[in-house]
């Protein structure tokens, strides 16, 4: 028998709510640099979207651009002086290298390859390694109530 995962969200503590946090939630929290007293746990409604895609990005043609670099430091340097409102980053460690994927919205009125080098030419100052980029189109499909 498996048993039923319940996704829950991180949200703001109500006045006079002091219901204790599960030790390794608020851990997390500590961790991500915030205080665990201000929040609290709250399941997911059934039919509520999932945030951990949709508020992350817009539907709509995105670039991913990807690169490499030998330190933690200097993914964390790029990642700050690139990030904006319309760009956003990710890290993840592949063997002894650390991958920054940014990500950003298409523009039908300049090719892909020319947002790419506009870009790369900031970061490989950085002592960047360039892997590339991707051109993706990201559709978001929502179901209300009503649909079902």
């Amino acid at each position: 028998m498996t048993k039923a995962s319940t996704k829950y969200r991180l949200v703001p503590r109500a006045p006079g709510d002091t219901t204790p946090l599960d030790p390794k939630i608020a851990e997390a929290i500590r961790k991500a640099g915030m205080d665990p007293a201000r929040f609290t746990v709250a399941p997911f409604e059934p039919g509520e979207a999932d945030p951990s895609i949709s508020a992350l990005f817009t539907p709509g043609s995105r670039l991913e651009h990807t690169f490499a670099f030998a330190t933690l430091n200097g993914a964390l340097s790029a990642v700050e002086r690139i990030v904006d409102e319309d760009l956003a980053a990710r890290i993840s460690k592949q063997d002894a290298k650390w991958l920054v994927v940014f990500d950003g919205p298409a523009d039908p009125n300049v090719l892909a390859p020319d947002i790419h080098q506009q870009l790369a030419t900031r970061i490989l100052e950085l002592g960047a390694e360039d892997r590339g980029f991707s051109h993706l189109t990201l559709r978001a499909n929502t179901v209300t109530s009503d649909d079902r």
